[in-house]
């Protein structure tokens, strides 16, 4: 009897402890995490005395198959490099340490830079090799672990590049050089695929539209580490990639052993090796059949950069980035940051990851929030979208003034194509709680704090700036009699002049004031300095000649940088413009402009006359 009593009281004592844990879970919302990415066995291999250094990310990424394209092409020429325009720096050389990733992710960016503006540059391996957040805190990132354009666009969207010149490349482990002055900052990156190989058009396209595209291959195949450019690679095996590099052309033309038609790609083992395969004279690229040794796995580009901003600053909690995922079985997701700024300033644009096309992103910015309900909206930017996986700014329509001290919160309604772990979190960085939520409506009292639920932190950011956009508008148009503002010109009188001028950049500035006519040509550049106040003017005169009516575009950008003969507006260097309609009674009539050629004409043939009626009648 005493037995079965003793045996009741422990069963009583299970259920009074387990009860409410059971319960506590039944309560929970419904989140699940994304798959893990399939571990790489051992570390990169260092292959002849040259490193390798490619390593996955933690995430699974097979869903991201390169199922779009970039559209405007017509169709794709036989062979494509970008050497013979110019768009491609040197080859490096990263020796028996694995960093090929830092070369592929700098050789993307170095390409961008000339392609966009064009800016001839030499940025620093070594900084983004060792003073990326993981290989600071002894996450694995080091030469013999290698890493990835993951980590690389995180530490370049946190700070930026900075010059070779100042942290030059050192062939092993060596400490972070923090005191160069960035350059560059990434604003967006673009994940073509993942560990899937695309199709062969699907990454001519992007290669043809944007650039150079980092990608990765498996280099430990016979022959590729000899190789000396006599011939184009083929390799048929499956194994997983281990080497990053940058696809920098095609050539369909190209014969193998497996038929024709293969990548032209800068490798990063120096120019000993490799051959210069058909252009120029620099060795240290090679050939390589299309798919062969998994090469166009986890490709990838930047998008769009802005100028390292010394006034500026970024929030996050995402410390190393994008390293896991979370969702609640549907497309569609909310996450949520409180952000507490350390000084006054504006916020210009919310950033986050994503890890799958977007088809819808709405973001938020609130005043308040009490861990169950928002209030006060500040600021949002709705309807915006993402044709591919990666990082990605917003920009809000106008900057928000935020207080030292005052709490904001900024908050990000992710809509995927597909994949059902929309808000992308970091889970490798300290954890906070009371500081990152998800939710699955967004509704008032459906947040969970992702720090107390799982020691993960949200990845959303804010782009902070201590000057606000600039604001540059039409002033007026101008007449022998009229000054008045509007918003479109026409003629009243024979001068034609447009005044336009910038608010809000930064004080005793040099900048660029470019005009684009009605049909998108570049009409007119203008130098001009800033004043104190932070303001610039400037002025067009239209010509019957060069300028055609229709819808203008005025542009203001850094001094150093050279438009664009036609306008774009995702030329990257654009600070801020704006558009205005020239009416064809604006710009003076070829009929006048004949007039004034006929009565130059006429003067000049009645001197002449008159000269031969003078001149003395020879004897």
């Amino acid at each position: 009897m005493k037995r079965r009593i003793l045996i009741a009281i422990v069963l009583v004592l299970l259920l009074a402890l387990f009860v409410p844990i059971l319960a506590a879970r039944a309560g929970e919302p419904p989140f699940a995490e994304a798959p893990a990415q399939q571990e790489q066995q051992g570390q990169p291999p260092v292959i002849n005395g040259h490193g390798t250094g490619y390593i996955p990310p933690p995430m699974d990424s097979s869903h991201l198959t390169g199922q779009t394209a970039p559209t405007g092409y017509f169709g794709q020429p036989p062979s494509w490099d970008w050497r013979t325009s110019g768009n491609v720096t040197p080859v490096k050389n990263q020796g028996s340490c694995g960093s090929c990733w830092a070369f592929a992710a700098i050789g993307n960016i170095e390409s961008k830079m000339l392609i966009d503006i064009p800016y001839t540059c030499n940025f620093s391996e070594n900084n983004v090799k060792e003073c990326n957040y993981q290989r600071l805190n002894g996450l694995g990132v080091d030469c013999a672990n290698g890493g990835n354009y993951f980590v690389a666009a995180n530490l370049l969207s946190q700070k930026g590049t900075v010059l070779a010149s100042c942290d030059p490349y050192v062939d092993s482990d060596t400490s972070c050089t923090s005191s160069c002055t960035y350059q560059k900052t990434l604003l967006d990156w673009r994940i073509i695929c993942g560990n899937v190989v695309p199709s062969t058009n699907t990454l001519k396209t992007y290669i043809q539209t944007y650039g150079p595209v980092f990608t990765t291959m498996y280099a430990g195949f016979s022959g590729f580490s000899t190789y000396n450019g006599t011939s184009t690679l083929y390799y048929t095996g499956t194994e997983a990639p281990n080497h990053a590099v940058l696809i920098v052309g095609w050539d369909n033309s190209l014969v193998h052993t497996g038929g024709t038609g293969g990548w032209i790609v800068k490798n990063s083992w120096g120019t000993n090796w490799g051959g210069t395969c058909g252009y120029g004279t620099e060795r240290g690229y090679f050939t390589i059949a299309y798919g062969s040794a998994s090469i166009g796995m986890n490709s990838s580009f930047i998008y769009r950069w802005q100028d390292y901003d010394s006034n500026g600053g970024i929030m996050y909690y995402d410390d190393c980035g994008a390293t896991n995922a979370w969702g609640g079985g549907t497309t569609t997701c909310w996450g949520l940051c409180k952000f507490t700024p350390s000084s006054n300033t504006y916020v210009k644009q919310v950033e986050f990851w994503t890890l799958d096309i977007t088809t819808d992103i709405d973001v938020y910015i609130y005043d308040s929030f009490d861990g169950s309900t928002l209030s006060n909206l500040l600021a949002s930017k709705l309807n915006n979208s993402f044709s591919e996986a990666g990082y990605h700014s917003v920009t809000l329509d106008s900057p928000q003034a935020v207080t030292s001290g005052n709490d904001i919160f900024a908050v990000v309604k992710f809509t995927n194509s597909s994949y059902v772990y929309p808000v992308v979190s970091d889970y490798l960085g300290p954890n906070v709680t009371g500081c990152t939520y998800i939710s699955l409506t967004g509704a008032n009292g459906s947040w969970t704090d992702l720090g107390a639920y799982a020691a993960e932190d949200v990845a959303i950011r804010l782009r902070t700036s201590g000057y606000p956009s600039s604001l540059f508008s039409l002033a007026s148009y101008s007449d022998l009699t009229h000054t008045t503002a509007c918003d479109n010109f026409t003629d009243y009188s024979t001068q034609h002049i447009a005044y336009m001028y910038a608010t809000n950049v930064t004080p005793s500035h040099n900048y660029r004031v470019v005009y684009y006519d009605g049909i998108n040509n570049k009409v007119d550049t203008q130098s001009t300095t800033s004043g104190a106040s932070g303001n610039v003017s400037s002025q067009h005169t239209f010509d019957s000649v060069y300028d055609t009516a229709g819808t203008w575009h005025a542009i203001i950008c850094e001094a150093t940088y050279t438009a664009p003969s036609t306008y774009s507006s995702s030329w990257p260097c654009i600070l801020t413009s704006d558009t205005f309609t020239v009416q064809s009674s604006a710009i003076p009539e070829f009929p006048t402009v004949w007039a004034v050629i006929v009565a130059l004409a006429l003067s000049a043939g009645v001197y002449l006359w008159l000269r031969r009626r003078m001149s003395p009648v020879p004897a």
